[in-house]
């Protein structure tokens, strides 16, 4: 028997099922696993070339499908949500494989936490640094209050630091291995590079459009109407490339998919849209569509001609910034109130005057990225 701790076995599943089919290969089969404490425990025995797949299911008791029965799966393992699954064929032998829409929506959900976790540590580190900047700048003497809390000021520092790098580490590894699990998907396949048209070009910027899409449909139809074509978008989805040609009746749709599925863009590429740009992040799938407006009546203009359908998708993209940003501005009030309060007691310094703007700022422009937000799902509602 041998037992091997793997903590971070989940954030890289096809480092894991490469790592236990090479197990394997080498007579360690896996016996049983405590997901709880990370641990793999093996038995010795016969080399054996197998394929493995993990999966993740909504349901903690979820049937396996005779189709993949049929493809020589069959369940090695199942413990809570987790699944693996075991195929003696080769690779190239197997068609179809379990379901990772699951795990993909898991790993959408954990890359939320971290990332309001790592923006929260940032803007908390950044704070006292400009602080600190201000103060050296002016010449101001810095006077540092000797406490007896420090053991516990130093010991929360430390776990902030680790929680720092574990969040990076785990974004990292997350969307790494998000891009290979949706490797074969139309969406990963990097279009080819457009070359500059001849003639007059412009570039403009479009900050935040993803919280107003609607207000960015229209300034790029507008730009069409006036003879401005859209060829290219850079920079993040947020520098607009233009050519200057004649002007078109052109419909633009900016989407929002948590996690696109395999016949997403050929559905809509087959309906006669173009894709323009799409975001590289499993955190916010951004697709930017275009296509000419046709002159046929009864050919749909929109991506989706259904209203509830876009209305239900201005939902989604109002409760998706919502749960992202609403945490950061209560622990940053929670914050501001502790500041306030230090300014009343102990009176007003450069320092927490700083700090307290610095933190209202933050929590200003969260709120206003939210409010946005639901107003586009407002203009829909109305319409």
């Amino acid at each position: 028997m041998r037992t091997v701790f793997r903590p971070f076995w989940s954030y890289d599943l096809p480092g894991t099922e490469a790592w236990l089919a090479d197990m394997a290969g080498r007579g360690w089969r896996l016996e049983e696993w405590s997901l709880l404490l990370r641990r793999f425990t093996f038995r010795k025995g016969e080399p054996a070339l197998l394929t493995y797949q993990l999966a993740y299911h909504s349901s903690k008791h979820s049937s396996m499908s005779p189709y993949l029965s049929a493809e020589g799966w069959s369940r090695r393992l199942q413990q809570g949500k987790w699944s693996l699954y075991e195929n003696d064929r080769s690779p190239s032998q197997i068609s179809a494989y379990p379901s990772r829409k699951d795990v993909l929506r898991r790993n959408r959900i954990i890359s939320y936490v971290f990332t309001g976790i790592l923006v929260y540590l940032l803007l908390i580190a950044l704070i006292p640094l400009l602080a600190l900047g201000l103060t050296y700048s002016n010449d101001a003497p810095i006077r540092i209050q000797p406490s007896p809390m420090w053991a516990a000021t130093w010991t929360a520092a430390a776990l902030a630091v680790l929680l720092l790098v574990l969040a990076i580490y785990s974004l990292i590894k997350l969307r790494a291995a998000n891009r290979e699990l949706l490797q074969g998907h139309t969406d990963m396949k990097k279009p080819p590079a457009t070359p500059k048209p001849a003639g007059t070009t412009m570039a403009r910027m479009k900050l935040g459009w993803m919280y107003a899409p609607d207000r960015l449909e229209q300034w790029l139809e507008d730009k069409e109407l006036d003879g401005w074509n859209l060829y290219k978008v850079g920079f993040g989805g947020t520098l607009f490339h233009f050519s200057k040609g004649r002007p078109r009746r052109m419909k633009y749709h900016a989407d929002y998919q948590v996690v696109a599925g395999e016949g997403y863009f050929e559905l809509h590429q087959e309906a006669g849209w173009s894709k323009l740009y799409s975001s590289p992040f499993s955190l916010q799938k951004w697709t930017l569509w275009g296509r000419e407006a046709p002159d046929s009546a009864g050919h749909p203009e929109q991506l989706y001609s259904d209203p509830f359908h876009r209305l239900k998708h201005a939902r989604k993209i109002a409760l998706s910034y919502s749960a992202l940003f609403l945490p950061i501005m209560l622990l940053y009030s929670v914050n501001v109130i502790a500041f306030v309060d230090g300014l009343v007691r102990d009176g007003f310094t450069s320092f927490r005057v700083w700090n307290t703007s610095l933190l209202f700022l933050c929590i200003l422009l969260f709120g206003l990225l939210t409010g946005r937000s639901w107003l586009y799902y407002r203009r829909l509602k109305r319409q």
